[in-house]
């Protein structure tokens, strides 16, 4: 076996072997077997085809879902993709690069038979096997080639059909026994018509006389470095790319859900629209805020977020549920949810007309509920109800029941008129004594009881609140700072009653009241007068009776008549 260079030989001897394998020049190959298809190329291929495969991986890692965190990736993820794209580019352009290697010469790599011998072209390097006294060629007609055996080499070649085969087997035998006969004094020109690596001596003057040489694309010589190019072209460009559609389909299905946690989850994620973090998310958040029916969580959400481009939408809300707690308040009824609800948003100028209102219409309710109580035919009773009301609504439900008792004009009188009856029994029988203040407490009491339990019915203690207070003295002429029933009463003593058993001299009493029901500044109080006799019962008396008992019974009798006949003149039932 021989070793020849390709790119060593005459240019001459490098064009008469590509024309005798191209069949154009003799000596014509008897057979021929392509170079096989490299392995190592698909192999590469593969290998380039998995880290494109990986790169498109990566580049879906988190693509547009929100619960990712690689939804939008960082800046040093661009190196991932670069790499497994460099990684793809390298693999394939490795292949390619074995490929053009493989197939950079002017004629077609692979096994030549020609006469001379086997000459081995799969590579610039040729291996020529030639024919010796040993060499054996042989048709097999099972596997449609041409086996050649020649000291210790065996080459097969593909045949078209069997007839051509033993055609190629018979040329080589006879080939073989006409060497070894013609012996080593052959002449040049008859071996170059079996050896296409032999000159035959035909010079062309118009072809140049360089050898041919080696012609390799600059591409193949830099590859490795076109492999990180475009590793890093591709793995920048992809990730910006793949960025921004990730962004924007990680904006669609945030607007798609529109609620506070998606909003939180795209700027977690990097989301950069602006009009997300600046409306659409503290819009969600007010709205969570509205959900939990609290003015405390739309103020925090005020305070927190001091610059916000909602403020209108922030202040609506806040009217919003402050009407809602204004109305609820309202629906419990009372006088007191209302001014507690006053309180607790006195911050809040714009609630005052509204409060009011709902004030005003808990007054009507009241006047509404107590209307058909009031003593018929007195209109003027109603309007000082509601003014009552309104005023109470105002400063509180506060109202008083006061006495004050005025001095007796007729008592000395009356009781020098006892003295002088032959049925005067002493000092201890003279009324004087049973109507000082002492005497006069337990009866206001009883009065006072009486009013209060009746207001007390018909009026909601929210809105009054009538009570006892400690009674005027006689010559007080004070100004009520809260509304006051102020009942002003003095007891006259006439006429002369007595009683033989036991023996008694009494006399009449007479109650003469004034009740006035007075709202501070208000110069139209609800007054009412009555005078009420009493004679004492002779029939009842026993002989266990005092005076004492019978002025006690006129003046208790006095007492519920007055009561009676001023509630009379202000409730119907009565």
């Amino acid at each position: 076996m021989d070793k020849v260079d390709f790119w060593a030989l005459q240019r001459s001897i490098q064009e008469r072997f590509v024309a005798s394998t191209e069949g154009a020049a003799a000596p014509v190959p008897l057979a021929v077997r392509p170079l096989a298809r490299d392995s190592a190329v698909l192999g590469w291929c593969l290998f380039g085809l998995a880290g494109l495969i990986g790169a498109m991986l990566s580049l879906r890692l988190g693509f547009g879902d929100l619960g990712s965190r690689y939804a939008l990736t960082p800046v040093w993820f661009c190196a991932v993709h670069a790499g497994l794209f460099a990684l793809s580019a390298f693999a394939f352009l490795k292949a390619a690069a074995r490929h053009v290697s493989a197939h950079a010469v002017p004629y077609r790599p692979g096994l030549y038979l020609f006469p001379v011998g086997v000459i081995d072209a799969r590579t610039p390097q040729f291996a020529v096997h030639r024919v010796s006294e040993q060499t054996e060629a042989q048709a097999d007609n099972t596997r449609r080639c041409l086996r050649v055996a020649m000291r210790g080499a065996t080459f097969e070649f593909p045949t078209r059909d069997a007839a051509g085969a033993a055609l190629a087997a018979r040329t080589i035998g006879e080939l073989r026994d006409r060497l070894a006969n013609s012996g080593p004094d052959s002449s040049a020109r008859e071996q170059s018509l079996v050896d296409p690596l032999l000159d035959n001596g035909f010079k062309n003057p118009f072809s140049p006389i360089e050898s041919l040489r080696k012609a390799v694309p600059l591409w193949v010589k830099i590859w490795p470095f076109l492999a990180l190019v475009v590793g890093v072209l591709l793995g920048g460009a992809t990730w910006r790319v793949r960025n921004s559609l990730s962004e924007r389909r990680l904006y669609a299905a945030a607007r798609a859900a529109d609620n506070t946690q998606t909003y939180r989850a795209y700027l977690a994620r990097g989301g950069s629209n602006a009009d997300v973090e600046a409306l659409l998310l503290p819009r969600t958040e007010l709205r969570d805020a509205l959900r939990t029916n609290g003015v405390a969580a739309v103020e925090q959400f005020r305070d927190t977020h001091p610059q916000t481009k909602i403020g209108s939408e922030v202040e609506a809300a806040l009217q919003q549920v402050l009407m809602k707690e204004l109305a609820a308040a309202q629906a419990a009824g009372t006088l007191t949810a209302l001014k507690e609800f006053g309180t607790r948003y006195a911050r809040y100028p714009f609630l005052v007309p509204a409060l009011e209102q709902a004030i005003d219409a808990r007054i009507q309710s009241a006047l509404a509920q107590l209307k058909p109580a009031l003593a018929p035919n007195q209109s003027h009773l109603l309007l000082f109800m509601e003014r009552l009301l309104r005023f109470t609504a105002k400063h509180g439900p506060e109202v008083l029941v006061r006495f004050q008792m005025k001095p007796t004009e007729t008592l000395a009188t009356a009781e020098k008129a006892l003295r002088r009856s032959a049925y005067f029994t002493g000092e201890k029988s003279l009324p004087g004594q049973f109507f000082d203040v002492a005497h006069e407490a337990p009866r206001e009491a009883a009065i006072a009881s009486a009013i209060i339990a009746e207001l007390s019915e018909h009026l909601p203690p929210d809105l009054v609140s009538a009570k006892p207070a400690p009674s005027w003295e006689a010559a007080a002429d004070p100004k009520p700072t809260v509304p006051t029933l102020l009942i002003t009463y003095h007891t006259e003593m006439s006429g002369a009653f007595n009683s033989r058993r036991p023996r008694l001299a009494l006399s009449g009493i007479g109650m003469i009241g004034r009740a006035s029901f007075e709202i501070p500044g208000d110069a139209d109080p609800l007054t009412f007068k009555l005078s009420v006799w009493r004679a004492p019962d002779l029939k009842t008396i026993t002989d266990t009776t005092t005076a004492q008992d019978l002025y006690d019974t006129m003046a208790t009798e006095a007492f519920k008549r007055f009561t009676k006949k001023y509630l009379a003149t202000v409730f119907a039932e009565h």
